[in-house]
């Protein structure tokens, strides 16, 4: 397995950096090669490897990058001079069913209970906040670090520890080089998702559907990383090393253009030359990036520069050959596919799941390996929990969770397909003709908010 290392270092930017989460922008724009086969400049330089290949290895990020300071941290308490800062109690006017949180809501003592911004996903969420919550002025806030929440505190489904865990996303892969022990943080987080995963399979599979997000990026990493710790449970050969690896990559491998990401998720237009210059040298940007915070796993770096090869050849920034191509790198690539698939973006629904796995199914042996394809079927079955689907007395229900037979999978039935939401949801056994299920349906004809069905996937974490 080649090595590869941070060749030559970057150059500053005579503008002034950007915020933190931006920062990098203000750099001199690298000249990205369309693959590893032209001459390298800006940021990338060129490396001959013991075989003879030659490669493209990503530099250092910039240095104003490096340098920029976290300019809001997410967990915050008030130290003494500041409580009495501290309005009111909340309103139930300020913290809505499905809706963004418009203000930081705190504990009296001065711990952040949830951040602006935010979704409050069920009735039991927004009546903690309503009972334990305060606001406060944040422009007069003095602000330090603090360990995070309670996680029993606002948190009981599994939709809601998957929101929790897309916060954490988001802080590790906007600040990697302002945290300490980077490497360390993503194995905590890779061991949580990991956790979830084991214990509630059918919730974790349901929120890459259901749970809403205001950064793509972020939410994009935390599914693709789900996902695959769902299906590297069943390749035996895998050990625990290698399949921690594969989901610290998942997790990480877009971190150099996780805004672009974000602005490409509401952009109807084609993408201008800037952003495919980006999109083209991210997988080598990201692990350069990666070592730049401290990651020395080299099979960690690889999949993260190879995580775009195809088996068709055409794949960056290498175009390796088939035979070429890390098995662990193949089904990265297969599992970040399947969830761009699933997500919907600003402008149009995601794809039924019934759908884009049909979609994938007939690209197995050209372009995926049907032994992965295959086990990602089963794995989510034909009807996923999250999904919804019609049942043969016209009912819209949301899948629960998947059974043995892939056609029948346990259903709560949410309204009828003419009428209004059902107050409770009601189960349905699906084995019988009169709840068969009929068709999958989307989101939109199922009328239901993802905060309503969030009680439906309870948990007492551990």
């Amino acid at each position: 397995m080649p090595k590869y290392c941070c060749a030559k270092p970057a150059t500053r930017s005579t503008r002034s950096p950007a915020p933190a989460r931006s920062a990098w922008r203000g750099c001199a724009s690298p000249s990205w090669p369309a693959c590893g086969k032209s001459e390298p400049s800006g940021l990338l330089a060129k490396a001959k490897h013991r075989t003879g290949r030659q490669l493209i290895i990503a530099a250092a990020p910039p240095a104003c990058w490096r340098s920029a300071r976290n300019p809001r941290r997410q967990h915050r308490r008030m130290n003494s001079r500041n409580k009495k800062q501290l309005h009111d109690k909340v309103v139930p006017e300020q913290i809505l069913m499905g809706k963004e949180l418009p203000l930081d809501v705190y504990a009296k003592n001065g711990l952040l209970l949830l951040s602006k911004g935010h979704f409050v996903l069920s009735d039991r969420q927004r009546e903690k906040l309503l009972e334990m919550g305060y606001a406060v002025d944040g422009n007069k806030l003095d602000a330090v670090s603090l360990p995070e929440a309670d996680p029993m505190m606002v948190r009981e489904s599994v939709l809601h520890e998957m929101a929790f865990l897309q916060q954490r996303t988001r802080t590790l892969l906007n600040y990697a080089l302002q945290l300490e022990d980077f490497p360390r943080k993503v194995s905590l987080l890779v061991r949580d998702i990991v956790r979830l995963s084991e214990q509630h399979p059918d919730g974790v599979i349901a929120s890459l559907l259901l749970v809403p997000f205001n950064e793509y990026g972020p939410a994009h990493a935390l599914h693709t990383t789900a996902l695959l710790a769902l299906l590297s449970r069943r390749i035996p050969q895998l050990s625990s090393e290698q399949r921690h690896t594969v989901l610290a990559a998942a997790l990480t491998m877009n971190m150099s253009i996780c805004q672009l990401q974000n602005t490409l998720y509401h952009q109807q237009e084609a993408l201008t030359p800037q952003q495919e210059e980006e999109i083209a040298g991210h997988p080598l940007m990201s692990s350069a990036i990666l070592r730049e915070a401290g990651v020395s796993n080299e099979l960690w770096h690889w999949l993260v520069q190879t995580h775009h090869e195809s088996w068709l050849g055409n794949g960056y920034p290498y175009g390796l050959a088939r035979g070429e191509i890390e098995s662990l790198a193949h089904i990265l690539h297969m599992a970040d596919i399947t969830c761009a698939k699933l997500t919907p973006r600003s402008y149009r629904a995601g794809m039924v799941p019934a759908a884009a796995l049909g979609h994938l199914f007939q690209r197995k042996d050209t372009e995926f390996d049907p032994a992965y394809t295959t086990l990602l079927i089963k794995e989510l079955g034909i009807y996923p929990p999250g999904s919804f689907v019609r049942l043969a007395n016209d009912e819209i229900g949301v899948v629960l969770a998947r059974r043995e037979k892939a056609s029948e999978p346990q259903v709560a039935a949410i309204r009828r397909g003419d009428g209004p939401a059902y107050i409770d949801a009601l189960i349905r056994d699906t084995s019988l003709p009169a709840h068969k299920v009929v068709s999958p349906c989307t989101a939109a004809m199922a009328g239901v908010r993802a905060s309503h069905l969030a009680r439906l996937w309870r948990t007492q974490l551990n």
